[in-house]
C-alpha cells in the first residue's frame, strides 16, 4: 500500500483548514456500526477509523483513518452509492460538495485537491492490480498483504476473517480454511482473530 507522503499530509491539512473555516460546516456524530451515506457532501475526518462500503452487496471497499477527507471524487462526477461506518462512535465535520468546490476555486487549492486525488487513485490501482486474478487464494493473499500494510489502528479494529470476507465476497468456510492452514504453517500470526504479522505467504495454496 502506498503510504501517505509528507506532501500528501500537508495538502490534507491545507484543505481541512480551509473547509473548517466555512460557515456551512456541520458537526455530526456517527455511532459505532451505524451506516452513514456518502451523498453530495464532503466529510472531514480529523481522527478515528472508518470503513467505506458500496451499497451493492454491502461490499467493503477500504478503511479510512483520520486525518482524511471523503467525497472529493464527487466534486465533478455524480455521487456513487457508497456509505461509511465508524469503528467507534465518532464526531466528524461535513459540508456540502458545492461549498467545498467553491472554497477550492476561490482559494486556488487545486494543487492540494490534485495531490490528494492522485494518492487515492494510486491506492485504487494498486489494489486493482493485486486482486485481478481467477484464484480465490491469490485474492486472499493480496488482501492479507493489504491489511498487514495498514496502520495498527486499522488492524486492531477488524478481524482478519471479517476483513477478507467483506472485501472479497468469498465464503466464510473457504476463508477460514485458508487462514487456518496459513496459521498452521506459521505464515501468518493472529491474536483474537486479528492480524499481528506475516512471516511469508506462499504463492499458491
Amino acid at each position: 500500500m502506498n503510504k501517505p507522503s509528507d506532501e500528501f499530509k500537508t495538502h490534507i491539512k491545507i484543505l481541512l483548514d480551509a473547509f473548517l473555516k466555512s460557515d456551512s460546516i456541520e458537526e455530526i456524530t456517527i455511532k459505532k456500526g451505524n451506516k452513514y451515506p456518502i451523498v453530495a457532501r464532503i466529510f472531514c475526518i480529523q481522527k478515528g477509523v472508518f470503513s467505506v462500503y458500496m451499497n451493492r452487496e454491502d461490499r467493503l471497499l477500504s478503511y479510512v483513518e483520520g486525518p482524511a477527507i471523503l467525497g472529493l471524487a464527487y466534486l465533478y462526477t455524480p455521487t456513487a452509492n457508497h456509505y461509511m461506518k465508524a469503528n467507534e462512535t465518532s464526531t466528524i465535520l461535513t459540508l456540502p460538495t458545492r461549498e467545498a468546490h467553491k472554497i477550492i476555486k476561490e482559494e486556488n487549492l487545486y494543487e492540494s485537491f490534485i495531490c490528494i486525488q492522485s494518492h487515492n487513485v494510486a491506492l485504487i490501482f494498486e489494489m486493482y492490480e493485486r486482486t485481478i486474478t481467477s484464484s480465490n487464494y491469490a485474492f486472499i493473499r493480496a488482501l492479507l498483504i493489504d491489511l498487514d500494510q495498514n496502520s495498527n489502528a486499522v488492524k486492531e479494529s477488524v478481524t482478519v476473517a471479517s476483513y477478507i470476507i467483506k472485501r472479497s465476497g468469498l465464503s466464510r468456510s473457504y476463508v477460514m480454511l485458508v487462514l487456518s492452514e496459513l496459521r498452521k504453517g506459521d505464515y501468518i500470526r493472529m491474536e483474537d482473530g486479528k492480524l499481528t504479522g506475516i512471516t511469508s505467504l506462499p504463492e499458491r495454496f
